[in-house]
């Protein structure tokens, strides 16, 4: 899905456009249901046309000279209604299943795109918009094909059923009949654009108060110690309200529109029902009859007028889904994750560049060689590009110059991920058990993770030892416990790699000990690259690497780099004092 505004297109789209959308995004697995749905509709409005017409006949029948024929007509009434009914309730069946389709279109394509995500885009517009298409796109969609589809079908198709019908009583009927919905349409299509527009901002305003609102909660604690109100939220909703008020005006018109054309097709009906029953080429009963009729098509496009709006999201959001479902299909299986083998692997990175979006630029000319089983330490000041090496390392960034080869062999975004586990400085954790947070499979593996990890004592600490719930986000441990079920959980899984982004900078000094004392046992079994500035776990390191506005400016043995003094000695002298401080 592009980024860029789709208001252009949206305001220009017709409704057939819709079907079009459906029928892309729901692709060959969902065409029995939408064939069973559109031909089950069309059947249901025309035995509804049928029941309308079928009026006439039963009228004069009733009104005649024998009224006892009305019966035969009754039950032909009956049981077109009974058919239209059972038509309407499979039809409703089939459009279920076609709106399921939509769903699962919508959360793979989605999940797939959230998964190629660049990590500089996970708090950007692009994710929210992915969100939003994801969390919505489903109820939405899946009813928008009931509830929408049908009544835009049923008016599209009565209208000219019925002035059919009416052929067979009177062409100038027929031909009102027929004129007058297709203008009752063309004031619904007119109205429906008028509040395209408004309904795009409308639907930008609230997907910006909902990524406020997530912000302003989750930073709940920051803001309450620096005695911060509501003011960063105040502004976003002001202009949600605004556009809301906008939508609303907008709405006006259409509905007012609508309203006259109606009462207009009503009049004309009504006056050349009335001329044809004075000169005598309508009956009473016939002319009584085509109030029913008149009032079928006045309330089949009347129920439009309250649709404008709904519509008018469908169209934006069937839309959004289409290039998003086209977009993940030309990206094919680059996203899907390659198993890691769980040995040990060599890395070589070759002139690796990376570039942010705002034009940033973290990484340059980056070359690198990462022995197999080695413990590999980069170390830098801020923003030097160690945690955006660390991500290309493990396929969460493609840099955008050079290349990365694991073995010797050029590895894709989805074989870098594979092959690397990674413990971050902030380790977050599922509403689960602590089990399902390390997942691993038999007891005895999940006893030497565990041990690895020093993990042991936490779920002898916990009432229900590892089937212990750890609580939204493990707000039951504590940092350095939740650092070390992270560890785990990386260790638990099969890769050759095991990245580790400045893992112990806010824990205590037992607790780092305790995550250094982790590495070093598994030190040879697999390649670790840790980003640190701690100097308990730079000691641990076979290799050392300097990096400095985005370059590698030095590597090599701690030893040897002291004796180089250079930007290594600087970092490692204010390591050292830093670790003298007192208060």
């Amino acid at each position: 899905m592009s980024t860029a505004s789709t208001t252009g297109t949206d305001t220009a789209r017709v409704f057939p456009t819709i079907f079009a959308d459906v029928r892309a995004i729901t692709g060959d697995d969902g065409r029995p249901h939408r064939v069973a749905f559109y031909t089950l509709t069309a059947v249901s409005t025309a035995l509804q046309a049928a029941a309308v017409l079928l009026l006439i006949p039963l009228l004069r029948a009733l009104f005649g000279e024998s009224p006892s024929d009305a019966w035969i007509w009754v039950a032909v009434m009956a049981v077109v209604l009974a058919a239209g009914w059972t038509a309407d309730i499979l039809a409703t069946r089939a459009g279920l299943r076609m709106g399921f389709g939509l769903v699962d279109a919508a959360e793979r394509a989605g999940i797939a795109a959230i998964r190629r995500l660049d990590t500089a885009d996970l708090h950007g517009d692009r994710a929210s918009r992915l969100r939003s298409l994801v969390t919505k796109s489903g109820p939405e969609s899946t009813s928008a094909v009931v509830l929408l589809f049908s009544p835009l079908i049923h008016a599209a198709l009565l209208i000219p059923m019925l002035a059919v019908g009416l052929l067979f009583v009177s062409w100038p009927l027929a031909l009102v009949a027929l004129v007058g919905g297709v203008v009752l349409l063309g004031a619904f299509y007119v109205g429906r654009r008028s509040v395209a527009k408004s309904e795009e901002g409308f639907t930008e305003a609230g997907r910006a108060l909902d990524d406020r609102m997530f912000e302003f909660g989750w930073a709940q604690p920051t803001l309450r110690a620096a005695g911060v109100g509501s003011t960063t939220v105040d502004a976003v909703v002001t202009e949600s309200r605004r556009r809301g008020l906008r939508l609303l005006a907008w709405q006006i018109p259409g509905d007012l529109l609508f309203t006259v054309t109606g009462q207009l097709v009503l009049l004309a009906f009504g006056v050349t029902t009335g001329a044809l029953y004075l000169d005598g080429d309508l009956s009473g009963v016939t002319a009584a009859a085509m109030i029913v009729v008149l009032l079928r098509v006045v309330e089949t496009t009347g129920s439009l007028s309250l649709l404008a709006t709904p519509i008018a999201g469908v169209e934006r959001l069937l839309g959004e889904l289409r290039e998003l479902v086209a977009e993940e299909a030309d990206a094919g299986e680059t996203a899907t994750v390659v198993p890691g083998t769980g040995v040990p692997t060599s890395i070589q990175l070759s002139s690796v560049g990376y570039t942010y979006p705002d034009g940033t630029r973290a990484l340059n000319e980056v070359d690198l060689d990462v022995r197999p089983g080695e413990i590999t330490v980069l170390v830098g000041a801020s923003g030097s590009g160690k945690s955006t090496l660390l991500d290309v390392l493990a396929g969460l960034r493609e840099p955008t110059a050079g290349a990365v080869l694991v073995d010797g062999a050029p590895a894709t975004s989805a074989r870098r991920l594979g092959e690397s586990a990674v413990v971050f400085q902030s380790t977050s954790l599922k509403p689960g058990t602590l089990l399902e947070n390390v997942a691993t499979g038999t007891t005895p593996e999940l006893a030497e993770i565990a041990d690895l990890a020093q993990l042991d004592a936490v779920p002898e600490s916990l009432p229900d030892g590892w089937d212990s719930r750890i609580g939204d986000g493990g707000n039951t441990l504590s940092g350095g416990e939740r650092q070390r079920v992270g560890l785990a959980r990386a260790l638990a899984k099969r890769a050759g790699v095991l990245l580790v982004d400045e893992a112990t900078s806010s824990l205590d000094v037992i607790t780092e000990r305790a995550v250094v004392d982790s590495l070093r046992r598994i030190r040879g079994t697999r390649t670790v690259v840790a980003v640190t500035h701690r100097p308990a776990l730079v000691a641990l390191a076979d290799s050392v690497v300097v990096l400095d506005e985005g370059r590698v400016v030095d590597s090599g043995a701690v030893d040897e780099l002291l004796a180089r003094g250079g930007v290594f000695a600087d970092l490692w002298t204010r390591w050292r004092e830093s670790e003298g401080w007192q208060v």
